[in-house]
């Protein structure tokens, strides 16, 4: 049995899985995408040998610690805080980006619509690990003026990824490419393994659609005249894919809470998707657990409990 088959449950059956998880993590592009599913069966595949993936928010925080990654070389790096798993998933992820083509890499990046931002962020992680900056500000409003320029200079080797056939990229480019890259592929990894904690679907909930701009549902509390509610709604996305023919994101944000014994909606907690799909699961499940921990739930606002025991 594999470490992540309880995904089968949302995603379905192992041979579509890579295709059913960028589907359901708000990438279905990756679906056409040869060299996108290739690589994330592979991320997924090394990632389900390992011994644990349990820290799945070291994955998705990955971007934080990027200038390790921005690294060629790993023997002389001292590595932040992180699991032994996590260490070893991004380094595969690293050498799986790199041996793709430079075409390969734009396919890639197109199919998961990477993100104009994250690549600018991660351009200035590889030239700071390749040669780190030395300021000559002598002021505060001198090295303002020099980050400044630093974003500016950054924000245009990024732009010509678009006007500059793949071929063409220098290596500090194709490095910002690949270090985006881990940390999206890295976050899909997290994903199926957060999908694969539970070992039966959540207990699916009534969704009813006003006006079609959102999604809530309610259900009642056991031995009470509470309710648990949840809410999806469309969310704008300020961000945009570096290339114009990706997919534009989308965002859903998800919220689930309780009323309070004056009828008033209290929130407890919440997140954002890439997909109804994903919005759907995270609030059943989160439902379901504070329905079933109605007694030992407290509020996130207040550190009151959800329910007290009559």
């Amino acid at each position: 049995m594999g470490r992540f088959d309880n995904a089968e449950l949302v995603l379905g059956p192992l041979e579509d899985r890579a295709a059913a998880l960028c589907r359901f993590a708000g990438h279905p592009a990756a679906a056409d995408s040869p060299s996108t599913l290739a690589l994330v069966a592979s991320a997924v595949g090394f990632a389900e040998q390992l011994a644990s993936v349990d820290r799945v928010a070291e994955l998705t925080e990955l971007w934080r610690l990027g200038y390790v990654w921005g690294r060629s070389a790993y023997d002389d790096v001292t590595y932040p805080e992180l699991s032994a798993p996590t260490q070893a998933v991004a380094r595969q992820l690293h050498v799986l980006l790199e041996q793709l083509t430079p075409e390969q890499l734009q396919e890639v990046g197109v199919a998961l619509s990477v993100s104009h931002d994250m690549v600018s962020l991660a351009l200035g992680f590889v030239e700071e690990a390749a040669q780190p900056r030395e300021f000559q500000a002598q002021s505060i409003e001198d090295f303002a003026l020099e980050e400044q320029l630093a974003e500016e200079r950054i924000e245009e080797e990024v732009g010509k990824l678009l006007l500059d056939a793949p071929a063409d990229w220098s290596g500090p480019q194709r490095g910002a490419v690949v270090l985006a890259l881990v940390w999206d592929v890295a976050d899909l990894v997290a994903q199926i393994a957060q999908l694969s904690v539970l070992g039966a679907l959540p207990t699916p909930l009534l969704w009813q659609h006003p006006g079609g701009e959102h999604a809530c549902t309610s259900a009642l509390v056991p031995d009470t005249d509470l309710l648990v509610w949840a809410r999806i709604e469309p969310e704008e996305y300020e961000g945009r894919p570096s290339w114009s023919q990706s997919r534009l994101q989308e965002r859903l944000r998800w919220s689930v809470g309780w009323t309070g014994s004056e009828g008033q909606r209290l929130w407890f907690k919440g997140g954002r998707t890439g997909s109804v799909a994903a919005a759907r699961w995270n609030a059943e499940r989160v439902a379901q657990w504070l329905l079933v921990n109605r007694h030992r739930v407290t509020s996130p606002q207040n550190g009151e409990r959800l329910i007290v025991p009559s």
